[in-house]
């Protein structure tokens, strides 16, 4: 069975949309299963560093060309059983085509969204559902989710949890030291930890709400550390800080080296997200050892089970509580940390893989 996978995300600070396709990829690698895969590229760096299976670069980064011209040529010429996209099908293929959805939050909520993105999403997901001969998702949440907006039957759509991206093992404590400093942080200093795009969804303005009454009211010498590129609304994040600008430090997009390290050395990891399809931040700080201050929103209680402290991610005294239960608390941190660990090895690239290679079967024998 020849499969091909849409690699474009990987090199364009795609966050969790990158860490998907690296995963599945290092997790097919893994698995060597009877698949003939070919992932087309635009990082070349990344292709280098995976030499089990075979890479070929895109003509061109232009969304409209590589949906339109390029992979629907590539079906063709490439002989492929299935062509496995992300969000977005080409036009045309001459193979089935496997496609993951992450979430459909432009659907649910367009406010986080600008007008234009809002164009291309609503024409582009909803028809490339319709065209997919099987959907994939990353938790029931977002399956249910998908059902209920679309229609999707439900023998064609199929929940597949994914694995951590920053390191599935603790790294070293001397690692994340020399990580920390790399990036100006201080390892001796105590902090608060939030990942994410600098986005509406990621709830960062009412963190910093609750930071802010953290520190100059409950009196806890603590900073806050946020991790993650700027997106639609950004500067209204960035402007809520500014009065706590010797304590709120924003890093940018970082590599998965130094986010596991942050993890790592965190005090303790809060998650105000009010949407997520699966949250993978929550994943990848559960495996490194982070206690977790989490949301209810969406997937989180599906990933975090019992290894989290949860709030309303729209009360920030719920949030003020939650986290300072966890401050006060080394008994209660001591067995976050083991109950997430614990959790976080329930979760791998290469059971990912072993799933989607039963969707690869099952779209390729539908042709």
């Amino acid at each position: 069975m020849r499969v091909g996978i849409d690699g474009h995300m990987v090199g364009g600070q795609e966050t969790g949309n990158e860490t998907y396709i690296k995963g599945l990829v290092d997790g097919l690698a893994e698995l060597k299963p009877e698949l003939d895969a070919l992932v087309f590229h635009v990082d070349g760096a990344w292709a280098s560093a995976r030499p089990p299976l075979t890479f070929q670069r895109l003509v061109t980064g232009s969304p409209y060309f590589r949906l339109v011209v390029d992979l629907p040529a590539r079906s063709v010429t490439q002989r492929l059983d299935v062509l496995h996209m992300t969000y977005a099908a080409p036009v045309w293929s001459a193979a089935p085509i496997v496609l993951t959805v992450h979430d459909i939050c432009y659907a649910t909520n367009p406010e986080w969204f600008s007008e234009r993105d809002l164009r291309v999403l609503n024409a582009v997901i909803p028809r490339s559902i319709r065209q997919a001969a099987h959907v994939i998702t990353d938790s029931n949440s977002a399956r249910q989710e998908i059902i209920g907006r679309y229609g999707v039957p439900e023998a064609k759509i199929s929940a597949i949890p994914i694995g951590p991206g920053a390191g599935a093992s603790p790294i070293s404590t001397e690692e994340a030291r020399a990580a920390l400093l790399a990036l100006g942080l201080s390892p001796a200093k105590p902090y608060l930890l939030a990942v994410g795009n600098l986005q509406p969804r990621k709830n960062l303005e009412r963190l910093i709400q609750a930071f802010q009454v953290l520190v100059r009211d409950r009196g806890h010498d603590i900073d806050l550390v946020i991790v993650g590129p700027k997106r639609f609304h950004a500067d209204l994040i960035v402007d809520a800080a500014r009065s706590l600008s010797d304590r709120v430090h924003f890093t940018g997009y970082i590599t998965d080296a130094q986010l596991a390290a942050c993890y790592r050395c965190s005090t303790a990891f809060v998650f105000p997200s009010l949407y997520e399809g699966f949250g993978l931040p929550a994943l990848e700080s559960m495996a490194q050892g982070a206690p977790v201050a989490c949301s209810t929103a969406g997937a989180l209680p599906e990933v975090c089970g019992r290894a989290a402290v949860y709030f309303d991610p729209r009360s920030v005294d719920a949030m003020v509580d939650a986290v300072e239960k966890i401050l006060g608390d080394a008994n209660l941190r001591k067995s976050l940390v083991e109950a997430g660990l614990s959790r976080a090895r329930e979760f791998s690239w290469r059971r990912t893989a072993e799933l989607t290679v039963e969707i690869y079967r099952r779209a390729a024998s539908s042709s």
